[in-house]
């Protein structure tokens, strides 16, 4: 946040609960000056991108979608209140959830699988983002390795955290056999290998680049993340994973 700002921030732990009888659809429409004014407030004293500005169910609080779809809060203009947390209704059914899946939806649409590395031909779909030295993508790695599964894999280092992942991406994407050096750099079997001095072609720095900018394109900033037979989930989630999969 920027200093010197009127507006508050709350975080709400256990949610804001609408009432039934403040029953304004929360996808309601809102003339666009009204959306243009509070996103251009909210920009004066933070840095966040505000991508859509709706109605909730709540009097004077408008649902914020930033930064690529990743990021939902609320605003309430009279107060000048940047508010982080949970909308539920009275069946205890959260509104703010909702709408996060509604947008995982949207971004999965985007998702061009043709970019992808194609590994097995089992009857579960799992798109998956992943850093070839990230543990947790390991993990997740180590999981869907004997599972009925077709996975579709964009390999998006974080350079910052793991300054060798990106050469480890490029020796899987030029591969032969690129499900094998996948398995093969996920195990751990590269990291001490040199791979800074191999040659890589042309095809395989676009197919790099490619999928550097569809990670960005739908706002991947940090792995592992997986679509699962159309569900999103974030994070070596076993046990959301388990639930997932069709047996």
């Amino acid at each position: 946040m920027k200093k010197n700002s009127q507006i508050k921030v709350i975080a709400l732990v256990i949610g804001i609960f609408a009432i039934e009888g403040m029953a304004v659809n929360i996808q309601a429409k809102e003339p666009e000056n009204v959306k243009q004014a509070i996103a251009a407030k909210i920009k004066e004293v933070t840095t966040i991108n505000v991508e859509a500005v709706e109605k909730t169910p709540i009097e004077g609080i408008y649902e914020i979608v930033a930064n690529k779809g990743s990021i939902i809060f609320y605003y309430a203009p009279k107060s000048e209140l940047i508010i982080f947390g949970e909308i539920y209704d009275k069946n205890k059914k959260s509104l703010t959830q909702e709408k996060r899946d509604q947008l995982q939806a949207q971004k999965l649409a985007d998702i061009p699988l043709d970019k992808a590395i194609k590994i097995g031909t089992g009857k579960n779909k799992v798109i998956e983002f992943t850093d070839p030295d990230c543990p947790y993508c390991r993990q997740a790695a180590q999981y869907f390795k004997d599972k009925n599964v077709t996975k579709y894999v964009y390999l998006i280092p974080i350079i910052r955290l793991h300054p060798k992942a990106e050469e480890k991406a490029k020796y899987i994407l030029a591969a032969e056999d690129k499900a094998k050096a996948y398995y093969e750099v996920m195990s751990g079997a590269k990291d001490k290998d040199d791979l800074s001095s191999q040659k890589i072609s042309k095809d395989v720095n676009a197919i790099y680049q490619a999928q550097q900018s569809i990670g960005n394109t739908i706002g991947i900033t940090g792995t592992p993340v997986f679509w699962i037979n159309g569900k999103y989930v974030q994070g070596a989630n076993i046990k959301m994973f388990d639930t997932l999969l069709i047996k």
